[in-house]
């Protein structure tokens, strides 16, 4: 089945390099550029970025490639907009991967943006995206500090996610607290959790973590 992969806001597709060539042995991995990230075209010039609006996009590309089933590891705004993606198309993702995603913006996530960001992107960015895209990704990742509603995963919302899920989340993830996995694991029904020891907001990245995480993803996979 194919397997889709989201990347975390202002990263591109290279970042599942590490994962992708053990995953590629057991599934057809799509590896995607979030819309207006790396080589994928602008969905947003303005400093507002709709992580729902981004799973359509999302969707209109599976739709394009003419799959009607499929499994989706998201990391961080990857992991909103795979939570968006189930919400939408129900009948499309069997299997979901949610890894440092978050409920809603916590005022731990809100400050923590107005006090690292909105000065301008650095050099990594720009070798990532071009100076015109990365600027506006700084603007827009900025503007996440004061945005409402986008994500916004209720209780009663995560309780209609019909795909199986496995939530994985860092106990010392600063940026979204570990109460958002929590939230999701009690309310999504087919659920399973797994919090990272000492992980951080992206756990997958450490290199320590990798094959555990391949493994771990793996299963989770296979399994009926």
């Amino acid at each position: 089945m194919p397997l889709i992969l989201l990347h975390f806001f202002g990263s591109t597709s290279s970042s599942w390099d590490p994962l992708i060539p053990e995953l590629a042995k057991e599934n057809r991995v799509i590896a995607v550029d979030l819309p207006g990230h790396g080589k994928s075209d602008y969905m947003d010039t303005t400093k507002v970025y709709l992580h729902k609006e981004a799973a359509e996009y999302v969707i209109g590309l599976i739709d394009y490639l003419q799959l009607d089933s499929i499994n989706v590891v998201g990391a961080s705004s990857g992991g909103f907009i795979t939570l968006y993606m189930a919400r939408l198309r129900p009948d499309l993702i069997k299997k979901l991967v949610i890894i440092g995603g978050q409920v809603y913006y916590s005022w731990q996530t809100r400050r923590i943006i107005s006090e690292c960001c909105g000065k301008g992107p650095d050099e990594n960015s720009i070798s990532a995206h071009g100076e015109e895209k990365a600027t506006i990704l700084d603007k827009q990742f900025y503007h996440f500090r004061e945005l409402y509603g986008d994500p916004a995963f209720t209780p009663d919302i995560l309780s209609s996610i019909k795909a199986k899920s496995l939530i994985i989340h860092g106990d010392n993830d600063d940026i979204a607290p570990v109460s958002n996995a929590w939230e999701m694991y009690k309310n999504i029904p087919k659920s399973s959790l797994w919090i990272i020891p000492n992980g951080d907001h992206l756990p997958y990245l450490n290199p320590e973590n990798q094959v555990l995480f391949i493994t771990t993803i793996g299963k989770f996979l296979k399994e009926d």
